[in-house]
C-alpha cells in the first residue's frame, strides 16, 4: 500500500478486508453511502451477523486523510473492531410499530432542514415548506438498544404504506413534538459558562496525580469561569439559546405553538432569529445593538467555523414580529 498516494476508495476496502478478518464468517462487512443532510454523502461500515437482522453503522469519512499510512490504516481497523463488537445489538431491533400509522403516530415529530440544500432529498419525503426552509417528519426509535436516541426520517413510501397525507403528518407532529422534545430557552451567556465550566474541571481532573489532588482548591475555578465567559465580545450582546431538552433537531422549537410568543412577552420586545444548526437557534433582542448585516455575519461566521455541513440549518436571519405573532424572513 503506498502511503502517500492511498485514495478513499482504497481507504474503505482496506478496512473492510481487515474488518472481515477479525470478525470471520459469522460476520458480512460491507459499506454503504447514506445522503445526510444539505446533501453530504457519507460513507458507513456495516458489520451484519449472519443471526441477525439488524446491524450498527459506523461512518469512516472523519478517519481518511490524503496522506495516511499502512499503520494508521491498521490502527483505524483496529479501533473500529472494538466500536462494533461495543455496538453489537443483543438482539434484533423490533420496529413493528413504526409499520403501523395507528402506532407510529404517537412518536411522530418534525425538524427543520434547508430547501435549497435539501432538493433531491425533497423529492422522496413528504414535506412543507417555511421561507427558505422545509419541515419534514421522523419517528423517534424509543425500542431497544436506541431509547429515543435514533430517527428515521418519514419518507413517501411510508406516507404512501400509512394511506395518510402531509398535512396529517404535520397535524399529529406538531402536537407531539413539544411533547417528545420540550424547549429551553438559555441565556449565551450561561451556556458559555457551562462549557467553559466542562472543559477546565476536565482539564484539572485529568491534571491530578495521586495525592496532589489534595492541593486543588477548587474555589478559584468559578471564578475563573465567570471572568472567561464574560470576556468575549460576542457574548455582551444579548443572546439566548432555543433548543429542546435533549438537544436534538431543536431548531424546531421556533415553531412550537406559543414558544416564541410567551418569550417576547417576558422580553417586551420583538427580536431576531439566528439558525445557529439545526439543533439549535440564537434569540436577539430586537433593542440590542446589533444590525441585520452583522448577524447574518454571525450566521455565516458560526455555519462556516463551528456547524458540520450535514447540521447547517440556514444562512438567514428571521425576525419575530409581537404584533403580528409571525417569524419573518429578513433573507
Amino acid at each position: 500500500m503506498n502511503h502517500t498516494s492511498i485514495d478513499f476508495t482504497s481507504f474503505t476496502q482496506a478496512i473492510l478486508k481487515n474488518l472481515q478478518e477479525k470478525l470471520g464468517s459469522d460476520y458480512k462487512v460491507f459499506s454503504h453511502c447514506v445522503r445526510k443532510n444539505n446533501g453530504v454523502e457519507l460513507t458507513g461500515i456495516i458489520a451484519k451477523h449472519v443471526r441477525r437482522t439488524t446491524s450498527p453503522t459506523i461512518y469512516i469519512n472523519n478517519f481518511y486523510k490524503k496522506d495516511i499510512t499502512e499503520g494508521e490504516v491498521q490502527k483505524i481497523a483496529d479501533d473500529l473492531f472494538k466500536e462494533f463488537q461495543a455496538a453489537e445489538f443483543d438482539k434484533d431491533l423490533d420496529l413493528s410499530n413504526f409499520v403501523l400509522f395507528e402506532k407510529a403516530r404517537e412518536r411522530l415529530g418534525f425538524k427543520l432542514i434547508h430547501a435549497g440544500k435539501n432538493k433531491e432529498l425533497l423529492k422522496t419525503v413528504p414535506y412543507k415548506r417555511f421561507h427558505d426552509l422545509a419541515i419534514v417528519f421522523y419517528y423517534t426509535v424509543d425500542e431497544a438498544p436506541f431509547h429515543g436516541k435514533a430517527t428515521i426520517l418519514v419518507n413517501n413510501a411510508h406516507m404512501e404504506r400509512w394511506g395518510i397525507k402531509a398535512e396529517e403528518l404535520m397535524e399529529v407532529s406538531l402536537k407531539n413534538t413539544p411533547l417528545l422534545y420540550p424547549s429551553v430557552i438559555t441565556n449565551m451567556a450561561d451556556v458559555m459558562k457551562e462549557i467553559l465550566s466542562e472543559g477546565i474541571k476536565q482539564d484539572i481532573e485529568d491534571a491530578r496525580l495521586g495525592d496532589s489532588k489534595e492541593l486543588f482548591d477548587e474555589s478559584w475555578i468559578d471564578d475563573l469561569i465567570d471572568q472567561m465567559s464574560a470576556g468575549s465580545g460576542r457574548e455582551r450582546m444579548p443572546m439566548y439559546v432555543l433548543t429542546n431538552r435533549k438537544k436534538l433537531y431543536g431548531a424546531a422549537c421556533m415553531l412550537y405553538p406559543e414558544v416564541l410568543k410567551n418569550f417576547s412577552e417576558k422580553l417586551g420586545q420583538d427580536f431576531y432569529v439566528l439558525p445557529s444548526s439545526v439543533h439549535e437557534v440564537i434569540l436577539v433582542p430586537a433593542n440590542s445593538e446589533a444590525d441585520q448585516e452583522s448577524l447574518r455575519e454571525i450566521v455565516t461566521d458560526i455555519n462556516r467555523t463551528q456547524v458540520a455541513e450535514e447540521e447547517i440549518l440556514a444562512d438567514s436571519v428571521y425576525f419575530y414580529n409581537r404584533s403580528l405573532n409571525r417569524i419573518l424572513w429578513l433573507s
